[in-house]
């Protein structure tokens, strides 16, 4: 290994690990920007069922905090679903111990449509 090329381990080493799968002087993206890099072809059927008797009985509300696209919110003290925002992740009905959400793949030809990937 050249000087050179130890210098810059080295330095990479040093790096916080968002700055070393960042690309230089690019600026961090937000949630809607982020959000914006991919499309959905939108249902008028949701692919999401919530309980909500079971949701009542929930402490943690795990939902609102798992899902990367916000696509639950309690309003009222009754969760909210935004089917049309979800990224298929699958990351609410992991988190929620209730066992309140009933999520299948939307039908064929809906749901998301990644731009770049």
């Amino acid at each position: 290994m050249t000087p050179e090329n130890s210098a810059r381990a080295r330095k990479a080493k040093n790096l916080r690990q968002e700055e070393c799968f960042s690309f230089q002087g690019a600026k961090k993206l937000s949630l809607e920007e982020k959000l914006f890099l991919m499309e959905t072809k939108k249902d008028r059927v949701s692919h999401i069922k919530i309980d909500q008797k079971k949701c009542r009985s929930c402490r943690h509300k795990a939902c609102l905090i798992v899902c990367p696209a916000k696509t639950y919110e309690n309003r009222h003290g009754k969760i909210e679903v935004s089917f049309e925002n979800c990224l298929e992740c699958g990351s609410c009905r992991v988190a929620c111990k209730e066992k309140a959400i009933s999520w299948e793949n939307p039908r064929g030809g809906f749901g998301v449509i990644f731009k770049n990937g």
